[in-house]
Formats: C-alpha cells, structure tokens, sequence
C-alpha cells in the first residue's frame, strides 16, 4: 500500500510547485483539471469525478467562482442540478500545471513504456472496482 501512496504523492509532488504559484490547492487543481477536459459540467459528476465529497466541492467551488476561474448556473432542464464551467481565466490560471502535467505524462511513457503506464493504470482500476468504494463517495 505504501507504494501506491508513494506513486500518487511522487505525481502531485512534481506539481505542487505550479499549483502553488496559480495559489491552488490539490483539490481545487483536480475540479479545474477535470472541467478543462469536460466544461460544463453537472456539480455531482464533477464531485464523483474527482473524488472530492459534495460537501467540500460546494466551498471549493464558491471559492472557484469568487476568484473567476469557473462559472455556476442552474441546469433548465432541472434546477436542482448546477452546471458549472471553466472561465477562459480559469484556463489560462491551469495552463502551467497542465504543461507540467502533459511533461510528467510524456516522461512516465518515455521511461517505462506506454504499454506499462496502460498496464498499471488498468491494475489500479480493478483494485478500485474490487475494492468497492471511491474516495469522495458520502
């Protein structure tokens, strides 16, 4: 189990320095990462798709929006769902650390193989399926 910790912490580790100079936290950094690849984006998938519990989400993401880096509205076709948005400020603020991100990426592929990287990513989600539970999961 340490190893897995140690994977994920060697990853995030080589972001933190990015993150910190955009003054994002971790979690804030998976919301925006995810929205940049799928904006807009319904509030519970968002959470589901990051990991991060409901509760947390709704503060990281008025703290989100009071710095304009993302956008919150009412879904019409149910208003209890709330869609939310990554504002072209919120890209350009996430832009080095996906740069960094893409680097880490191509060097991991480069060192080991993409087969590997494949390999490893599908071992890692049949632990998740196995083991039943998700982080984030109330």
């Amino acid at each position: 189990m340490k190893t897995f910790l140690l994977a994920y912490e060697s990853v995030i580790e080589t972001l933190r320095p990015s993150m910190k100079v955009a003054g994002l936290t971790e979690p804030q950094w998976r919301v925006l990462h995810e929205l940049r690849s799928r904006s807009p984006m319904i509030a519970s998938e968002l959470a589901a798709n990051t990991f991060v519990r409901a509760s947390s989400l709704s503060r990281i993401l008025r703290d989100l929006e009071a710095r304009d880096l993302i956008n919150r509205a009412q879904q019409f076709e149910d208003l209890r769902k709330t869609l939310v948005s990554l504002t072209d400020y919120g890209r350009k603020t996430i832009a080095p650390i996906e740069s960094v991100y893409a680097d880490l990426v191509g060097r991991l592929s480069s060192a080991v193989g993409e087969e590997v990287v494949t390999a490893c990513a599908a071992a890692c989600a049949g632990i998740v399926e196995q083991i039943g539970a998700r982080p984030g999961d109330d």
